[in-house]
Order: structure tokens, then sequence, then C-alpha cells
């Protein structure tokens, strides 16, 4: 078994905190200065402050753990003590592993139709794990490190070469 577990990129966490709490703080005291519109500036407060929870969630709350073992990719979704497991696929339906940038230049009838989003940070070095999912092609954006993806890379060959023979 392979684990990866992408480190956490601080400086964006603690951006990312210090602009919500920012923004939400500055438009809840615009909504006390402005009588007129305080209701709109109020409601954009409050949609400012849901948007902080739900980002500071994800990319500051939760973590990601891939892992290859046994022929099937893995992807566990960590927040605070509890795991969960987002997605297993089998390697021997991988059609391919491709950095983001790569990806992004195939045909768009080579792209995957299923997309999933496994990043941890904002802006990850990704890479994409393309697949075939019940006759669709999906696509797993991920952020492992170079060891892992040259393991990732050996086990597809492996299993290309196996369905091959």
């Amino acid at each position: 078994m392979y684990i990866c577990k992408p480190e956490r990129k601080v400086f964006q966490v603690k951006m990312l905190l210090a602009v919500s709490v920012i923004v939400t703080a500055g438009l809840f005291l615009i909504s006390t200065l402005f009588e007129n519109h305080s209701a709109l500036v109020r409601f954009l407060g409050f949609a400012s402050l849901m948007l902080s929870i739900l980002f500071n969630v994800r990319y500051s709350l939760t973590e990601f753990e891939y892992s290859v073992s046994d022929g099937d990719f893995s992807v566990t979704k960590i927040t605070g003590n509890r795991r969960q497991q987002v997605c297993c696929v089998a390697l021997e339906s991988a059609v391919d592993l491709y950095t983001k940038r790569d990806y992004q230049h195939l045909p768009s009838n080579e792209k995957g139709i299923i997309k999933y989003s496994l990043n941890q940070n904002m802006k990850a070095n990704s890479y994409v794990f393309l697949c075939e999912f019940n006759g669709k092609r999906a696509m797993i954006e991920f952020e492992p490190n170079e060891a892992f993806v040259s393991i990732l890379k050996q086990e597809i060959t492996a299993y290309k070469k196996a369905e091959e023979q």
C-alpha cells in the first residue's frame, strides 16, 4: 500500500481566514453606516459569512489522503477525526494519469464527463487521473507528490500490460 498526504499551504489558509473575516466584518460595519440599503448590505454580509464558512471548512479543515493498494486507487477525506472514503477506482479501468496542463490540451471527446476535484489546496500542482466509469470517462483531479505519481504510473502501466496479454 502506497499512501500520499499532500502538505497544507499554511500561508494560503491564513490568508483565506483573514480575507473572510475582513470582508464579512466590513460588510456588517457598512450596513450600520448606510441606513437606506442596510438590509441589502446585511444580506451580503450573511452571504459572505456563509461563503467564508464553506471555504474555510473546505480548504482549512479538510485534508485528503491518496492511496494505491491491491489494484485500487482510493481517496480518503479527513475532516477532524472523521475519515471518509470518497472514491475507490480499480486501476484496470484507468485510461492514464496526466498533469492538469496536459489534460487541458486533450481533445474534448477524450476528456472526462464526470469530474471530481479532490485537491487539498486552492492553487495546487494537480494531476488528473482519467478512468472509465460505467461507460463514461471520469476525471479525478488531485495533488500527489512526485514519488506517488511515479508509483501510480507504474501501477497503471502494469495493469495495461496485463490487460493486453
